[in-house]
């Protein structure tokens, strides 16, 4: 049963980390101050709005989660159907998909406001009042071309020819592990074991460009496999699959790699404890001590630019 707390829970997660390296100001309005932000009543004004800026989307994020979204509902429809949907018909859906948040971003903006996490609001649309028409026209060319890249790639290929030798995870759900006595939480894209191979395969779907973070998040997701499993880091292939290129990156984890994201779990872990005045029931300490970023770069995307040019 769902309970209301004062404060959120105490967690850990590679995009955790990543919130509070980047501005520990955007990483307490993420982790604490949107925190019971999506109740009509009996919570703050304050909490609410950073609530509401949190559920912002920007154009990379929506087009992502929509790409995600279909690819997850097109593999499992061949699981159950044997059937691959043509690149014509993910192309409309996703279409679809942007036009209803264009839809909601302009005409239920009061809608939105009620309730956030039911209606869309465009990130662009919230701060600049339009979508910039170049944006759009990237965004639409970018769609057939990851549709094409992810019916010819490696890992469907690899589904559609041996399904009977896969046994196929649950692609996008939540999971955990504890390290120590940290909840972590850990979102693959798709994984599958392979019985001919005796392997395990993590499969990483990026609809942007390469980025120097995605080896260390992979080793965090090979950890998850070789500890849920009990199986050797010998036994684990990780894939990135770059569907706006087609390329397809491997990588091979040692325990030197495991040690590493272990390290940076650790040191991450030390930095987060330093914004809690209460351990216990993880009670944040004061909005002030949650330092803006002096990168001036990173505020020009925020969801949250418009709190701090208030404080």
């Amino acid at each position: 049963m769902f309970e209301i707390t004062p404060y959120p829970t105490f967690s850990w997660s590679f995009s955790r980390h990543k919130s509070l390296t980047s501005c520990s100001r955007k990483y307490g309005y993420e982790y604490y101050f949107a925190h019971n932000g999506w109740l009509s009543y009996n919570v703050e004004p304050f909490h609410q709005h950073v609530y509401r800026l949190k559920k912002l989307q920007s154009m990379p994020i929506l087009f992502g989660q929509i790409v995600h979204h279909l690819i997850e509902q097109t593999i499992t429809s061949y699981i159950q159907t044997g059937q691959v949907a043509s690149v014509a018909e993910l192309v409309n859906r996703a279409r679809g998909q942007l036009n209803a948040a264009f839809i909601d971003s302009t005409r239920h903006v009061d809608l939105w406001r009620q309730k956030p996490n039911k209606f869309y609001m465009m990130q662009e649309i919230y701060y600049d009042g339009r979508l910039n028409p170049e944006l759009v026209h990237d965004y639409k060319e970018r769609l057939e071309a990851v549709f094409e890249n992810f019916l010819q790639s490696e890992t469907l290929q690899q589904i559609t020819a041996d399904t009977g030798s896969l046994r196929i995870g649950e692609p996008e759900q939540f999971r955990s592990m504890k390290i120590v006595d940290t909840q972590v939480f850990v979102v693959m894209d798709f994984h599958y074991y392979d019985d001919m191979k005796d392997k395990w395969i993590i499969i990483d779907w990026k609809t942007g460009g390469e980025s120097e973070d995605d080896r260390q998040q992979l080793a965090l997701y090979a950890y998850y496999i070789q500890q849920k499993y009990d199986v050797a880091l010998e036994q684990i292939d990780v894939y990135n699959e770059y569907l706006l290129t087609g390329q397809r990156k491997k990588y091979s984890y040692t325990t030197f790699d495991i040690d590493n994201i272990l390290h940076t779990f650790q040191r991450s872990v030390l930095e987060m404890k330093k914004y809690q005045a209460d351990i216990f029931t993880n009670e944040p300490v004061d909005f002030e001590d949650f330092e803006k970023t002096s990168d001036a770069w990173r505020c020009k995307g925020c969801n949250y630019k418009e709190l701090c040019s208030q404080f």
